[in-house]
C-alpha cells in the first residue's frame, strides 16, 4: 500500500487532538473531583501508566488509519506528530485554565503536595531536613507547571517536545510494521 502522507498527517492530527483534550479533560477533572490526588507520588505513576496506554492505543489507531503498515521514518513522523499536537493542546490550554480560570490553583495544589510528599518521605524513613529539601524543589516545579511564567511556559513546551520526541523514537522502533516484500502462500494459491 502507498502511504499518503496527507493521510499520515491528518490522521496523526486528529489522534493528537484527542489525546489532548482527553489528557485536559483528565486534569480538569481530577483538580476539580480529586484534588488531594494531585500531591500523591502514586497518582502521578498511575497518571504516566495511563497516558503511556492511551498513547500506545492511539499510535496503534494511527498505524491501523493508514493501512496497517508503515516505516520507522513513517512512524516516526506520525507519532511525534500526534504527539506535539497533543502536548501543544494540554500546555496551551492547561496554562489558560491555571492562569485565568483558576489562577490559585498553585496554592491549593501545593498543599496537597507538601502533605502528601512529607508523609511519604516520611514513612521511607527520611530525615526532617532531607524532607524540607525535596518539598522545596518539588515546590518549584509545581509552581512552573501550575503558575509559570512566560518564560517558564516556553521552557516547559521546550522539554515536553524533546520528551516527545524520545518517546516518538521508541514507539517507532516498538511499533513499526512493514509490509511484507513477498506475497503469502496463501495469497499465490489464490492467484
Amino acid at each position: 500500500m502507498d502511504l499518503s502522507l496527507q493521510n499520515l498527517n491528518k490522521a496523526a492530527s486528529t489522534n493528537g487532538i484527542t489525546i489532548g483534550i482527553l489528557s485536559t479533560a483528565i486534569g480538569v477533572v481530577t483538580f476539580y473531583m480529586f484534588p488531594s490526588l494531585l500531591g500523591s507520588i502514586s497518582f502521578g505513576i498511575a497518571t504516566l501508566i495511563i497516558s503511556l496506554v492511551i498513547y500506545v492505543f492511539f499510535t496503534l489507531d494511527l498505524r491501523k488509519k493508514i493501512g496497517g503498515f508503515w516505516n520507522f521514518r513513517e512512524a516516526l513522523k506520525g507519532i511525534f506528530l500526534m504527539a506535539f499536537i497533543a502536548g501543544l493542546l494540554y500546555s496551551v490550554v492547561n496554562f489558560a485554565f491555571y492562569k485565568f480560570v483558576e489562577p490559585n490553583a498553585y496554592d491549593k495544589i501545593s498543599g496537597y503536595m507538601e502533605a502528601g510528599m512529607t508523609n511519604t518521605l516520611e514513612n521511607i524513613g527520611m530525615d526532617q531536613d532531607q524532607i524540607d529539601e525535596a518539598i522545596s524543589k518539588q515546590s518549584e516545579g509545581i509552581k512552573a507547571q501550575y503558575d509559570p511564567s512566560p518564560m517558564q511556559f516556553f521552557k516547559n513546551i521546550g522539554i515536553a517536545v524533546i520528551v516527545q520526541f524520545v518517546m516518538s523514537l521508541i514507539f517507532a522502533a516498538i511499533f513499526k510494521k512493514e509490509e511484507p516484500v513477498f506475497a503469502s502462500i496463501d495469497e499465490e494459491e489464490q492467484e
